[in-house]
């Protein structure tokens, strides 16, 4: 699966939950940015990869920092999941989870 079209798959399950997604960029050629507006109105970003380096929380960490948004979350196609973290890591495979609990958390 390409990255554009696990892009789309984080994509249909927020928009599944009534999360409203405001706009997709490339990040670089190995990840694509979702930002999104939770129920709450807080914009968060996630971040689509195959592997989370250094280097996406380090890009996401600034704009955490910066004010951006107010949450980052990495998804990606391996099989770990990083709860613990302030960026946390989700695998692809538990996207209707993450955006389930997005959804949870934003109701107003």
């Amino acid at each position: 699966m390409s990255l554009s079209e696990r892009t789309a798959q984080i994509q249909s399950a927020f928009t599944a939950k009534q999360l409203k997604v405001l706009g997709v960029v490339w990040a670089s050629p190995r990840a694509m940015d979702i930002a999104i507006r939770e129920l709450n109105s807080h914009p968060t970003v996630v971040r689509c990869t195959e592997s989370a380096l250094g280097t996406d929380y380090n890009e996401l960490k600034t704009m955490l920092t910066q004010g951006d948004f107010d949450r980052a979350f990495i998804v990606h196609t391996g099989d770990e999941t990083d709860l613990t973290s302030e960026i946390q890591t989700w695998p692809l495979s538990r996207i209707d989870e993450l955006a389930a609990l997005l959804a949870k958390e934003s109701t107003p």
